[in-house]
């Protein structure tokens, strides 16, 4: 049935509402549920925090976040990926010499001590609860995520030139779990009387020689 000129402006009539947010305005909305959603999983734990509460702590409706979010896991990782960046910013911009030990040393200290000026960060990342090992596998294995750590392999190489890639690997997969031993002990045990991390690191550079 053919449309009449009555209904056919009622059809192009434009509707009633807010008016479309801006990409400025999006990004800023965006910046305010991370910004939240940090301060309860820090301060509550990401276990007890739902997307209703992140909401209700806004001033908007559940439903609004899925404009800007999937799910809680993923506003999580979007903070982790945050806190990725912040972390190989300041460690990419560390000055490169000629003393490749020296500057292993000098990557691995700003590493551990990243993590160790922010305890809360480290709890953010690697010990929110309600989060499954596949979850933060999926984070891990991003392809963004595995450039950064090439940092760390090409600083291993520089300084065992002969070694090959699988050796270079093992040499990597040691380091970053002796540095996250350190980071965690020293702030989940805060209270024992723990060897200084600048000490643990360099017997860790000597034993990558």
């Amino acid at each position: 049935m053919a449309l009449t000129n009555d209904k056919i402006a009622a059809v192009q009539k434009p509707t009633r509402g807010r008016p479309e947010m801006s990409a400025d305005q999006r990004a800023q909305m965006k910046a305010q549920i991370s910004n939240i959603a940090e301060t309860l999983f820090t301060r509550d734990g990401y276990a007890k925090v739902s997307m209703r509460r992140i909401a209700k702590e806004i001033g908007c409706t559940p439903m609004a976040l899925y404009g800007y979010y999937d799910s809680k896991l993923d506003i999580l990782q979007s903070l982790w990926g945050g806190v990725f960046e912040q972390l190989f910013t300041e460690l990419a911009a560390m000055a490169v010499t000629d003393d490749a030990a020296a500057d292993l040393r000098a990557l691995l200290s700003a590493y551990v001590r990243f993590w160790l000026d922010r305890p809360d960060y480290y709890r953010l990342v690697f010990m929110a609860e309600g989060v499954t090992q596949p979850d933060v596998s999926l984070f891990l294995d991003r392809p963004d995520i595995i450039a950064k750590y090439s940092l760390f392999q090409k600083t291993i190489s520089r300084l065992c030139p002969s070694a090959e890639a699988g050796e270079v690997k093992l040499k990597l997969d040691f380091l970053l779990s002796v540095l996250h031993g350190i980071a965690h002990n020293h702030v989940t045990i805060s209270g024992y009387d723990w060897s200084a991390p600048e000490d643990q690191v360099e017997l860790l550079v000597k034993a990558m020689g």
